[in-house]
């Protein structure tokens, strides 16, 4: 996606290998990567050495029961399934918007072989704003077989986001709309958590919103602290439902989490955020007469 010629995003529907050496397992397609801030830092990183199942932004499941047995979706190093994507549906831009629809496919790995599970779809949208990338992210989950999916609760799970190696706990800060910083966030719930940190085109920052219609919103976030990878403190932040409580999944009902995000150059302010939640929370009505 792009906005006014300048790359917002791009959309993997191919599938990336990881590098010589490393298990094929940890293969994966369907997730944003590179997301870029205005002047073009990059603010997502894939297959880093400490996780190489982490791809830019994606949304997978942990602790996932179907027919009386768990699997993981997210840690494909445990090898009990993965997603996949299937196809991108459609490609729009305008003058307002752009944007794509992309379809994916959930599938766990059992004793007798692959089994999809679930389809999802993205819809991802960005739109025309004077300053800053603002684009939204919408998943459409839908059982696909004749059992439920019980996603269970667990610390971690859904939409997520692991940040550029470029930033660790000595270069860059957190805000919550609960005025919680970093060292307080995990677990904690929040309409909005923003990261902003120094790139190699200055500082930079993401700021994620959570919508209020949400399942368990606002949602709990999992974050990694500055201990994080043997006292880094590399940026990892994931708006998860389930962290707290399970989410049972009927077959072939739709089930629908939406976030926005702004990206910025610069500094981020709670009134600049708050500001913007309110207006992706709760957006005028038009009536056409």
């Amino acid at each position: 996606l792009k906005n006014k010629g300048k790359d917002i995003l791009q959309y993997n529907y191919a599938v990336t290998y990881p590098p010589a050496g490393v298990d094929t397992v940890f293969k994966r397609s369907g997730y944003i990567h590179p997301a870029y801030s205005p002047v073009g830092n990059i603010l997502t990183t894939i297959q880093p050495k400490d996780h190489r199942h982490h791809y830019g932004i994606m949304n997978p499941w942990t602790h996932l029961i179907y027919d009386g047995v768990l699997y993981d979706l997210w840690n494909l190093g445990d090898k009990k399934g993965t997603v996949r994507a299937k196809e991108v549906e459609g490609v729009y831009q305008g003058s307002v918007c752009a944007g794509y629809d992309a379809s994916l496919q959930h599938y766990i790995f059992t004793p007798q072989g692959e089994k999809m599970i679930m389809n999802e779809l993205w819809k991802v949208k960005a739109w025309n704003v004077p300053t800053g990338f603002l684009w939204d992210f919408e998943s459409n989950l839908v059982p696909s077989t004749e059992l439920p999916v019980l996603l269970k609760e667990y610390r971690y799970g859904g939409f997520v986001w692991r940040a550029t190696e470029e930033w660790t706990k000595d270069n860059c800060e957190m805000l919550t709309s609960e005025g919680k910083k970093r060292p307080e966030i995990d677990a904690s719930r929040a309409r909005w958590i923003y990261v902003t940190g120094q790139c190699g085109s200055g500082r930079s920052g993401f700021l994620m919103l959570n919508n209020p219609e949400n399942y368990n919103s606002p949602e709990p976030l999992r974050i990694w602290d500055e201990n994080a990878n043997n006292g880094r403190g590399d940026v990892f932040v994931n708006f998860a439902p389930t962290k707290n409580k399970d989410w049972e999944l009927l077959p072939h009902q739709k089930y629908q989490l939406r976030y926005r995000i702004f990206v910025y150059d610069g500094e981020m302010t709670k009134e600049i955020a708050d500001r913007l939640w309110n207006d992706y929370a709760f957006p005028p009505q038009v009536i056409v007469e």
